[in-house]
């Protein structure tokens, strides 16, 4: 899958064996881990025979502000008709943000710019990889989503990622009055609190009613408990707004450790050598770790845990 950094322009071709009817393509971009719509049909243009592009840049002109500028897969989806059929075709792709730039990190490793400037992409992509896999979760900006989560008959309703501003709530029965239980633009109606669940800890966060909420909120609710009968709609900022300082420092560590060749033992799992009867040691507790004892520390406290909640 082809990755698009975050907050930049991509444009994606569709080539075809002939125009279809009327010369008309469209593409629809949609964010996958939210399922919404980023961006509606667009007449996309044609540029040769059989061959049509969409360019997702900057929402206006000059803004900064880009249809590129949440993580995660994303999907763009052509649509056209040849005689009386109508057809689809999808392209997918990864949007990213680097947890560590070139520029900072050759700032610090200037003696490795010469041999590895080419190729610091493809080493920054792989400890990205590794940084994810052993914290639980990815460091993107997820802007302005909306998921929709099961109640739980609990006080507190755990968050699949975290949440940096939260807006709107909707608590949906199933019927036509989808009930909103917080908005942030209404000071009346702020009855959610996101908070963190393991107090200082940086990445579990779960939603808990603040106080009594109102009479026409209380007929619906179980008191102070996220109803199992009950979907919340909840809208908000999630992920991180920029990548952990920790992250960008542990990262740095283990491309530099790629790069001067010192993860070649600790790969193989080796933590002692004795050259007198060739003799080694392996670390029975390797596996669960990047391969760098200080990566690990400054990556501690953005490691995921799942725990329930009492009710």
């Amino acid at each position: 899958m082809d990755e698009v950094q975050a907050n930049t322009s991509k444009t994606f071709t569709l080539t075809l064996g002939a125009d279809p009817v009327g010369n008309d393509v469209t593409a629809t971009l949609t964010h996958g881990w939210s399922g919404e719509t980023v961006l509606g049909s667009t007449n996309c243009t044609r540029t040769g025979v059989g061959t049509y592009t969409i360019t997702y840049g900057e929402k206006v002109a000059g803004s900064g502000n880009y249809y590129l500028d949440s993580g995660g897969e994303h999907k763009v989806e052509f649509g056209y008709t040849v005689g009386s059929t109508a057809y689809t075709s999808s392209q997918y792709f990864f949007v990213y943000e680097p947890y560590i730039s070139s520029t900072n990190f050759f700032a610090i490793h200037s003696g490795l710019e010469t041999n590895f400037s080419s190729s610091f992409a493809t080493y920054e992509k792989k400890v990205r990889r590794i940084v994810n896999t052993y914290c639980g979760q990815d460091f993107y900006n997820f802007t302005g989503k909306t998921v929709t989560l099961d109640g739980n008959d609990s006080m507190a309703l755990h968050l699949p990622k975290p949440m940096y501003t939260l807006s709107t709530v909707y608590a949906d029965y199933g019927d036509t009055d989808q009930l909103l239980i917080h908005d942030s633009s209404d000071s009346t109606n702020l009855n959610l609190e996101k908070v963190r669940s393991f107090g200082n800890f940086e990445s579990s966060w779960h939603l808990r009613f603040k106080n009594k909420t109102t009479t026409n909120v209380n007929k619906r609710l179980m008191g102070d408990k996220f109803n199992h009968k009950s979907d919340y709609r909840i809208t908000g900022d999630w992920g991180w707004r920029f990548v952990p300082q920790n992250v960008q420092s542990a990262s740095e560590i283990l491309i530099a450790d790629m790069m001067n060749n010192d993860s070649e033992y600790r790969n193989h799992r080796i933590v002692d050598v004795s050259l007198d009867t060739t003799r080694m040691s392996f670390d029975a507790d390797f596996l669960g770790t990047t391969g760098n004892t200080e990566a690990d520390i400054l990556l501690m406290d953005y490691t995921m845990y799942v725990m329930d909640y009492v009710v």
